[in-house]
C-alpha cells in the first residue's frame, strides 16, 4: 500500500517536476532551444518504440508465429521499451530516466547486478570456462601400439 502511495504522489509530482526542470534548462539554453530538444527526445522516443515493434514483428513473422527469448532478452527489450515510452513523454526529467534505462551500465546498477570490470572478455559460445580448482590436467604417454616399431627403424 505505501508503494501505490508514492506512485500516485510521483505521478501528481512529476509534471510540476517536468514544468521546473523546463524552465531551468530553458534558462540556461533558451526557450527555444529548449522547446527543441523537448521535441527532438519524443520524436526520438516515437521512433525507438516504432523501431523495435518492427524488429519484434519481424522475427514473428520469421519463426512462424513463434517466439523464444531469454529472460534477459525479454527484459532488456521491455526495458528499452519503457524508455521508449518515456522518450516520448515531453519533459526533461522522464528523458534523464529513459537514458538510464537505456545505458546497459546504468541500467545494471537498477536491477541490482551492477557493473564488474573483469578486464576479460566472455568466453565464445561453446566453450565452459572452469575455474582452476575444478580442473586438473593429466600427462598420459599415447597407448603403445605393438605394429609402430621405435621411431627411426622401419
Amino acid at each position: 500500500m505505501i508503494h501505490l502511495r508514492w506512485l500516485v504522489f510521483g505521478l501528481i509530482a512529476l509534471p510540476f517536476l517536468e514544468f521546473a526542470t523546463f524552465f531551468f534548462v530553458a534558462g540556461k539554453i533558451g526557450f527555444i532551444g529548449a522547446l527543441l530538444a523537448v521535441f527532438l527526445t519524443s520524436f526520438l522516443g516515437i521512433v525507438l518504440l516504432k523501431g523495435g515493434a518492427k524488429l519484434l514483428f519481424a522475427q514473428v513473422m520469421r519463426s512462424g508465429g513463434v517466439v523464444l527469448m531469454s529472460g534477459e532478452a525479454a527484459r532488456s527489450g521491455m526495458l528499452t521499451a519503457f524508455a521508449g515510452l518515456l522518450l516520448a513523454i515531453p519533459g526533461f526529467v522522464t528523458d534523464i530516466i529513459a537514458v538510464i534505462l537505456l545505458v546497459p551500465a546504468l541500467r545494471g546498477f537498477l536491477t541490482g547486478r551492477g557493473v564488474v570490470m573483469t578486464g576479460q572478455r566472455p568466453p565464445p559460445p561453446g566453450v565452459v570456462d572452469l575455474e582452476p580448482a575444478d580442473w586438473r590436467e593429466e600427462r598420459r604417454s599415447p597407448p603403445a601400439d605393438p605394429r609402430l616399431g621405435p621411431p627411426g627403424k622401419g
